[in-house]
């Protein structure tokens, strides 16, 4: 089976120097080495002439031995020989392994190994370990920079500085970012004191490169609705928690009026017993005043009737002995108590005393 020529320009340049040379200065062999020749040689090589002093000798019968094989024997070579030797060498190699490349088959085993691979990165390395939003983010940002590298030849695709900003803040500072860059084919390189991601286009790394932007490919849409349902959770849960603020609120308003209105009920009522409990006070304190003054128009009542009760026997006494002489004189009318008390001045009538 041909060898299929390399592509690269520089292997096929040097294949054709190397054959070039080798052309025009062919190493020496071993078939161009002969013995020097000896006299008998030489002169046995000369024609045979006819003797005339001795007959020619019987013939001696050959024995052919086997033939040996070549020995190879170091020979000394030109440096533009070795140079030359040393290309073709190289060319010969890098052909062998670009035909080895071109001739490499992915099995089935060999996909679904990378694509687990790929999902186990994602899902343990990126999703786990960061919020839907933030996964989401470097998703798309390493499912763009994987498309661009499938989608088109440009080498300004295979380089990324790790100074971008956006590839800093979308995949290099979310866990699990560099070590899927990384399982997508990129390598680190400093250039000129600066980080770069490099991709090196072979065969078997764009073959896996199509496998991981496969993997992100599904999993982008999943993360995209967690995260449209997050936003969708949290702004309902801020009009759940306004709506229960809310409510809180005007419970609390509630409580408060109930508070007011009970504390108006109390000292509406508190009022009310006290004004009940002054008026009974004040009846009770009048109530006694009457007592005391009942009790002080008795006893000067009884006072009274002790100093009146004798003067009115003595008077009786002298209105008998009157009716004895008036029996005999004039009748006369005895006055009435109420003349007798005007007439001793012990007050005008219908007054208490002390008063």
């Amino acid at each position: 089976m041909a060898s299929t020529p390399s592509s690269n320009p520089a292997d096929r340049r040097a294949a054709a120097l190397a054959a070039i040379e080798a052309r025009l200065r062919p190493p020496p062999s071993y078939e161009e080495i002969q013995p020097e020749p000896s006299t008998s040689s030489s002169s046995s090589s000369l024609p045979n002439a006819p003797s005339a002093v001795s007959p020619p000798p019987p013939p001696t019968p050959t024995i052919t031995a086997p033939a040996a094989p070549p020995v190879s024997l170091p020979l000394r070579q030109n440096p533009a020989a070795q140079a030359a030797q040393a290309r073709a060498a190289a060319a010969a190699e890098s052909a062998s392994r670009q035909n080895t490349e071109t001739r490499w088959v992915p099995t089935e085993k060999e996909d679904r190994d990378t694509r687990i691979k790929f999902s186990r990165l994602l899902d343990r390395g990126i999703v786990r370990d960061n919020n839907y939003k933030d996964s989401a983010d470097a998703v798309e940002t390493l499912l763009k920079v994987a498309t661009n590298i499938i989608n088109s030849n440009d080498p300004k695709y295979r380089t990324i500085k790790a100074s971008n900003s956006t590839i800093k803040n979308k995949v290099l500072d979310v866990k699990g970012g560099h070590d899927y860059l990384i399982a997508l084919g990129f390598r680190t390189q400093t250039v000129q004191f600066t980080l770069n991601y490099v991709f090196s286009a072979t065969i078997k790394k764009m073959h896996e490169l199509k496998i991981g932007a496969e993997v992100l490919s599904d999993h982008l849409k999943a993360l995209q609705e967690r995260v449209e349902l997050s936003r969708q959770s949290k702004i309902y849960g801020a009009s759940v928690e306004a709506a229960r603020k809310k409510a809180a609120l005007a419970d609390i308003e509630a409580d408060r009026e109930a508070v007011r209105a009970r504390a108006a009920r109390e000292r509406i009522v508190r009022e009310a017993r006290e004004a009940r409990e002054r008026e009974e006070r004040e009846r009770q304190a009048q109530s006694e005043a009457e007592m005391m003054v009942d009790r002080d128009d008795e006893e000067r009542r009884e006072m009274r009737d002790a100093v009146v009760r004798p003067s009115l026997e003595r008077d009786e006494n002298e209105e008998d002995a009157d009716e004895g002489e008036g029996e005999e004189g004039d009748d006369g009318e005895l006055p009435s108590y109420a003349e007798d008390r005007e007439s001793r001045g012990w007050g005008g009538p219908g007054r208490r005393l002390g008063g």
